[in-house]
């Protein structure tokens, strides 16, 4: 078969007959799960005017890959590797971002508490729609959350409203010690899944059960080929069609470190949600690898 190829909801119905139901999903959790009401950077310079500080969003904006990168060189896995807080590793990004202003511990404070729920978040609604769906018409299914990320992410999740869907499958780079796009990521999920949850083996074997696990995320490399590389089915959620596959422009360039970072802290929210509800196909790269818009088409990918 012929990739890229796209699908219209009603083709997506006819060719989807062989696609076997999911037993496990997996999403990543920043624009994934969630997502910024206003760019990051626009919500730091807010607080800072609060206490002084005239910093313009856009400045720090310029200031925020550079210092990202730097932090996760200095201070691996936020923080872990060399005796820090992951909250003592945000503490240090935020005043690196403002320097050489000095930040107030008050402020820095401030914005860590906005950051920890809908402060500085929201979760878009087809998200949900799709969470209960597959609550109430697929329980069997296990639902998880596997994300490059740090702890502070667990106080988000349930300050959200989120963490229940997930229970005790939340996997994270922090916890342990690995991240996507690295296969031993997903294997060590899915090996704590069925050691968690043996009857999803159901007769079948580890290999034969990759081809009813689903991974969801917003990065083409750590979620899409992540995933499908080691056997899973995986989906590109791309609101904002930043890859270029849900246009049909993709020069097969891929996005640079500095794109990457600057991805984590611009997004708008509902400019992002409208934006993506005009979308309604499936983008197919390959046997295992989707693009879609929104999770609407998801939840008809997934249950067609």
């Amino acid at each position: 078969m012929k990739y890229p190829r796209r699908l219209t909801l009603e083709q997506w119905d006819r060719f989807s007959r062989t696609t076997k139901p999911p037993k496990l999903i997996t999403f990543d959790a920043y624009n994934t799960l969630y997502s910024t009401t206003l760019p990051v950077m626009d919500q730091y310079s807010r607080i800072g005017q609060k206490y002084g500080l005239e910093v313009s969003a856009e400045e720090l904006a310029s200031r925020f890959p550079k210092v990202f990168k730097d932090l996760r060189q200095q201070h691996p896995n936020y923080g872990k590797r060399t005796g820090i807080t992951a909250r003592e590793w945000w503490r240090l990004l935020i005043s690196a971002v403002f320097a050489p202003i000095e930040t107030p511990q008050a402020m820095i404070a401030e914005i860590l508490r906005v950051f920890d729920g809908f402060g500085a978040y929201t979760v878009y609604p087809d998200l949900l729609e799709l969470l209960e769906h597959i609550k109430e018409e697929h329980p069997d299914t296990i639902l998880g959350v596997a994300s490059n990320t740090d702890p502070i992410m667990y106080t988000l999740l349930k300050n959200i409203g989120l963490q229940t869907y997930f229970g005790n499958h939340i996997y994270l780079s922090y916890d342990l010690e690995l991240s996507k796009p690295d296969p031993k990521f997903f294997d060590a999920i899915l090996q704590d899944v069925v050691h968690k949850n043996p009857e999803i083996l159901a007769n079948s074997n580890l290999e034969d059960l990759k081809a009813s696990c689903w991974h969801i995320g917003d990065e083409e490399s750590n979620d899409l080929t992540g995933a499908s590389a080691v056997g899973w089915n995986s989906v590109l959620i791309d609101r904002v069609d930043k890859y270029k596959h849900l246009s049909g422009t993709a020069d097969g360039v891929t996005r640079q470190v500095s794109e990457l970072y600057a991805d984590k802290i611009d997004n708008h929210a509902a400019k992002s949600w409208e934006t993506s509800l005009r979308q309604t196909d499936v983008v197919q790269l390959a046997d295992r690898e989707y693009v879609v818009a929104n999770f609407n088409v998801l939840k008809k990918l997934l249950y067609s």
